[in-house]
């Protein structure tokens, strides 16, 4: 049971919404925009959930209608889901704007939270551009989302978008160790989570990821002294990442960002991922700026061809030979 005072980091926009909850002044329309966990469908939720508190708007999580919120199953408050991958515009007329214009059915608001809509399709858009244009009194739409570039501008121009930055590293990092997991694995998971404490904590309950990191590690350590031919070995190696892609180069990244700190600095106190730090220095010392900033770059492209739908093993193999100086 979420009140705003369980939301972790965001305190801007949480005061924002409290403001507006308080005032009664709250926009017809939001934009919850930001990476994956870093807390946008909760704050949306309690939102909503505030928006419908019989008693306050805590929200109180004990009147009828936080209890319906919280089981999902309020009369008022609408999730609105695609029927295939994404939210289309049979989704949108059906499920939003048909029900938009029938009065809530048995409090002040009703509420639609549209999970990705980033995703929804331009036609989807335009259909619910319509509604959003000219909103009855009562209805109040949440979107969800990580892109906020895929919306149309008329979208956005209809909502107030409440853009949700990524947490600094200490601030992810302590919540995890306030939680009692191991100081090591809490630097490691608020590393790799990008600034996203939802991320962050699947990650330092993930064994997969700890067995991962090690076998990346050992992959880059390779790189410099490595033949043409061992680099064909070494993408070989980096298919079973495949299903984890993002993952994957997203470490890579990080692990570039660290080591291009180092040789700019000399100084270890520059590193996100502090518990590699000997690595880094090793690795960083043994590869040229320049060479650096390639690798950097390749890992920067390869992540673009595969969003693609390029070919895997080709992508790896080109990005590793870009790496390694080739």
């Amino acid at each position: 049971m979420f009140s705003f005072s369980d939301v972790y980091g965001h305190e801007i926009i949480i005061s924002s919404l409290k403001k507006a909850l308080v005032t009664g002044n709250h926009a017809h329309a939001y934009i919850f925009d930001g990476v994956s966990g870093i807390g946008k469908s909760k704050i949306a939720d309690i939102f909503a959930r505030a928006l419908q508190c019989e008693l306050n708007l805590k929200p109180c999580n004990e009147c009828i209608s936080c209890r319906a919120s919280l089981a999902f199953n309020h009369p008022d408050i609408r999730y609105v889901k695609p029927k295939g991958a994404a939210l289309g515009v049979d989704d949108i007329r059906e499920q939003v704007n048909a029900a938009a214009h029938i009065r809530p059915y048995q409090y002040k608001y009703k509420v639609f939270i549209l999970d990705s809509a980033d995703k929804m399709t331009r036609e989807a858009q335009n259909a619910l551009l319509k509604t959003l244009e000219e909103p009855p009194s009562y209805a109040v739409f949440l979107l969800i989302s990580q892109s906020l570039h895929n919306f149309l501008p008329t979208i956005i121009s209809r909502c107030v978008t409440l853009r949700l930055k990524p947490l600094p590293l200490k601030q992810v990092e302590g919540y995890l160790t306030e939680r009692g997991y191991d100081a090591l694995e809490s630097l490691a998971a608020a590393s790799a989570g990008g600034g996203s404490i939802g991320k962050a904590l699947l990650l330092v309950a993930d064994e997969d990821f700890r067995a991962e990191r090690k076998e990346l590690v050992n992959i880059l350590n390779n790189l410099p002294d490595s033949s043409l031919w061992d680099i064909l070995l070494l993408a070989r190696q980096l298919e079973k990442f495949k299903d984890n892609s993002a993952r994957m180069l997203s470490f890579m990244q990080l692990w570039y960002r660290d080591a291009l700190a180092y040789k700019a600095t000399g100084q270890a106190a520059y590193f996100m991922q502090r518990d590699l730090g000997q690595g880094l220095e090793t690795f960083s010392r043994g590869m040229s700026f320049k060479k650096l900033v390639a690798g950097a770059n390749s890992i920067i492209s390869a992540g673009q061809s595969l969003r693609f739908n390029g070919n895997y093993l080709l992508t790896m193999e080109i990005m590793l030979m870009k790496m390694s100086g080739f």
